[in-house]
């Protein structure tokens, strides 16, 4: 038998490896849905999801709050899971992560916190005698001590601690809350509390007649009618916990205790705390003083936290350089207290099962069943987000600083609560983003016999928007709201890890679609984004679904309803203050301010149409730096200041708009009302 040369044999068994890997490489290029369908069919099962569910939201991870330690362990799960699916790292610097500050979150460094008073003896420990409150400024400060009663400047209820009082370059010591009054309805001194009690407002107040640092007591005489329920009791420190670190006020705050203080004005030969209080209430007038020959230097040793995104790549076939981004956030509550509840302050672990270790474990089964191959045209990058709850900081910062270009970028589909598809409420939105996403879906979800909703808005509060902004197609699907919404009994017992496999099944239908495509998703802008403040309160299938409640769920289920607006409508702040109630004010502009922007001032993401801004000539992108003559650096400031208005009011808002400086005339409209649990 003649054999051809070895020459023409290795020649011919390179042209077959060749040959098999392109029909490997391009076997779903072109495919029918039944065929990427029946693939699918293999490559999901509800142990494989649920392997990683009992980790994300298991008690190891706390409830993987941003910047926490269960929070980097479910990064580092998920880097090693993205490199197991056959993922290239795509993170900062050819890494897995993608790391970027927190300015929601700052964690106390005990090693770095000091508080010295020069000319005062003894030892004064940290946690015992003084503790810096979540809310304070990370600055380091020193200067002269004094002492300013209450800390308030209250003109109409003819009450000023600062009346002809210089406290410039001072760090100043004021009593909590405010003086009392005999009436329990009174606005000032009554039994609840006014604005001029908040920390907030006593730290803008010192730190515009240039005080540099405050230090706190608590009262000796608090009358229980003007004390709130959440603050310490007696000469106790407050907490200092990651989940109130979200605001940071004006001026370093530290928390001292009345043993502290008493020897701080015994020191400078003052009267002791007792009888001092005792003086301001009684007398009703200011007793503003300097403490002489005492001095503070105080580093509240806060820094802000850190947190990563985990990015990792499925290279394509290698003809094109487009990506298709497949997203989930990671991160939850961690540990905090019951969310719509004041009655008690414990904190519990919230574990997140469905919020959102549902869609990171689909994303992680996505990404080990397309790793498996065939190739699809373009190249499919997977970000696991973090900082979602805090306001889409991990995406907004994905979005500001690509890893690779943005431009490419053809769709985006972001997994966020896929774990509840028993409750029969599955919705995707962002349909109408794309020419060709209608006939996509209908057809895949026609075949994989899943019925779902397709409702006009996008909401402006998960993972896809800050894409959407681009002008990228997005997908979001969801299978619905539950009565453990951001409960601590959002765990894995309630996953229907069924379901969500076959939610996975038809993604990866619809995804490895949308990679072969030669053209497109085509772009299409039905001005179809929620806009904030309008009512998104409900989304699809609440109503139904409150229907098929038992009678006994009904305040579980409202608690559901409320709680809704935290994952749709604009992030506020309404976190309890010193008054131990929400503090929002009783006006609104009708703007979503962007959390994640860097800089001084108030960064305006949108504008919402009918909304005084709007209204008032304020757009998109504009930067907020003075409200009615007063400096805004933040979110703090900007609350703060609406609180002094009400309906109706017109003021002057300064603007940054590019380089150039604007003043607008706005005509302040009322707060929606708030809706509270039953």
């Amino acid at each position: 038998m003649l054999r051809a040369p070895m020459s023409i044999v290795r020649r011919g068994l390179i042209v077959n490896v060749i040959l098999s890997s392109c029909i490997a490489a391009t076997a779903l290029a072109g495919a029918s849905l039944s065929e990427r369908l029946d693939r699918a069919s293999t490559l999901f099962s509800a142990p494989a999801y649920l392997e990683h569910m009992k980790y994300l939201a298991g008690e190891e991870l706390a409830g993987r709050g941003t910047g926490t330690p269960g929070n980097a362990l479910a990064a580092e799960y998920i880097a090693r899971k993205f490199a197991e699916a056959g993922c290239k790292p795509a993170g900062a610097d050819g890494g897995w992560y993608q790391p970027f500050d927190v300015k929601q979150r700052k964690e106390l460094i005990d090693a770095d916190a000091a508080l010295n008073i020069s000319g005062l003896p003894g030892e004064w420990k940290l946690h015992r005698d003084w503790r810096p409150f979540p809310f304070s400024a990370m600055d380091r400060v020193e200067g002269p001590l004094a002492f300013v009663g209450y800390g308030i400047e209250a003109s109409e209820h003819e009450w000023n601690d600062y009346a002809d009082f210089e406290v410039k370059d001072k760090v100043v010591l004021l009593f909590r809350f405010e003086p009392p009054v005999e009436d329990p309805e009174a606005e000032f001194g009554g039994k609840t509390p006014s604005r001029y009690a908040l920390f907030l407002r006593k730290a803008r107040t010192a730190a515009e007649h240039g005080a540099v640092g405050i230090l706190v007591v608590n009262p000796p005489h608090p009358r229980p009618t003007t004390q709130p329920a959440s603050a310490p009791a007696g000469d106790e420190l407050s907490e200092y916990n990651l989940w109130s670190t979200g605001s940071t006020y004006k001026l370093p705050m530290i928390h001292i205790s009345q043993k502290m203080a008493d020897a701080i004005l015994k020191q400078a030969g003052q009267p002791d705390l007792s009888t001092l209080q005792k003086t301001i209430d009684t007398q009703r007038k200011p007793m503003s003083r300097d403490l002489p020959g005492l001095s503070a230097k105080l580093n509240p040793g806060l820094r802000q936290v850190q947190a990563r995104n985990v990015i990792g790549v499925l290279p394509g076939g290698g003809v094109t350089d487009e990506y298709v981004v497949i997203g989930a956030h990671y991160d939850h509550l961690g540990r905090q207290p019951r969310s719509f509840q004041s009655a008690d302050a414990t904190p519990v672990v919230h574990n997140g099962a469905d919020d959102n270790a549902s869609g990171t474990c689909g994303i992680l089964e996505l990404a080990k069943a397309l790793g498996q191959g065939p190739k699809l045209r373009r190249n499919i990058l997977f970000i696991a987000f973090s900082g979602e709850e805090l306001g889409l900081l991990g995406s907004e910062h994905f979005v500001k600083h690509p890893t690779i270009p943005l431009e490419r970028v053809k769709a985006m589909i972001n997994f966020d609560m896929i774990g509840r598809l028993s409750i029969d409420k599955f919705t995707i939105y962002g349909i109408g983003t794309a020419t060709e996403f209608e006939d996509m879906i209908r057809a895949a979800a026609s075949e994989c016999e899943l019925k779902y909703r397709s409702p006009k808005g996008v909401p402006g509060n998960s993972d896809h928007a800050p894409f959407h902004r681009e002008k990228i197609p997005v997908l979001f699907p969801f299978t619905g709201i539950h009565k453990q919404y951001h409960q601590p009994d959002d765990d894995v017992e309630t996953i229907d890890a069924d379901g969500a496999a076959k939610v996975l099944r038809f993604s990866y239908a619809i995804v490895s679609e949308v990679a072969d495509l030669s053209d497109g998703p085509t772009w299409q802008d039905k001005k179809e984004t929620v806009e904030p403040g309008e009512d998104t309160m409900k989304k699809p299938g609440i109503e139904e679904q409150e229907k098929d409640e038992k009678e006994s769920d009904k305040d579980a289920v409202a608690k559901a309803h409320a709680q809704i607006a935290e994952k749709l409508k604009p992030k506020k702040d309404d976190t309890p203050d010193d008054t131990g109630r929400p503090v929002m004010p009783r006006v609104r502009l009708g703007i979503t301010p962007d959390y994640a922007a860097e800089g001084k001032g108030l960064v305006v993401s949108t504008v919402a149409d009918g909304g005084a801004a709007k209204e008032g000539g304020m757009q998109d992108g504009d930067t907020i730096t003075h409200i009615a003559g007063k400096p805004i650096s933040g979110i703090e400031d900007y609350m703060d200041v609406l609180r002094d208005f009400k309906p109706g009011d017109e003021i002057e808002i300064v603007v940054l708009r590019g380089e150039q400086k604007v003043t607008l005339k706005v005509k302040l409209k009322g707060a929606p009302e708030r809706r509270e649990p039953n």
